[in-house]
């Protein structure tokens, strides 16, 4: 794996004190997928760190980004429901897409760290 991404727990994982984009994923939410959403993030030049709960999106992207040193996370469900939440807007996520296309992955994965770096979001155009 890159240095831009890892899962949390695996040796190649990225020290989680190191700041990061992070992805909370259902445990259905294989590796392939979690890349796409990576290749976004590093695309911006903000690293990503990825860790595995059960959960509705809205749920595990909150618990992402209370982790993220960048205070920024995205969640995905296992019904392929993607969020972005940030820590500064308590409660409810930034913003929900569906997360069943690589595009769209992809995509969260670039506003997220975008949003890290407090800069405009881009329009999806998949």
């Amino acid at each position: 794996m890159s240095a831009w991404f890892g899962r949390v727990g695996s040796p190649d994982a990225l020290p989680e004190t190191k700041p990061s984009v992070w992805l909370v994923t259902d445990p259905s939410f294989d590796e392939a997928s979690a890349r796409h959403v990576a290749a976004g993030c590093e695309e911006e030049g903000v690293p990503l760190a990825w860790d595995v709960r059960s959960g509705n999106s809205p749920d595990l992207a909150r618990i992402a980004c209370l982790r993220s040193r960048l205070e920024v996370g995205v969640g995905i469900d296992s019904e392929r429901r993607g969020a972005i939440a940030l820590v500064s807007v308590a409660n409810v996520p930034y913003l929900e897409r569906s997360a069943a296309t690589p595009g769209t992955l992809r995509w969260l994965g670039q506003t997220a760290a975008r949003m890290s770096k407090g800069e405009p979001v881009m329009a999806e155009t998949h």
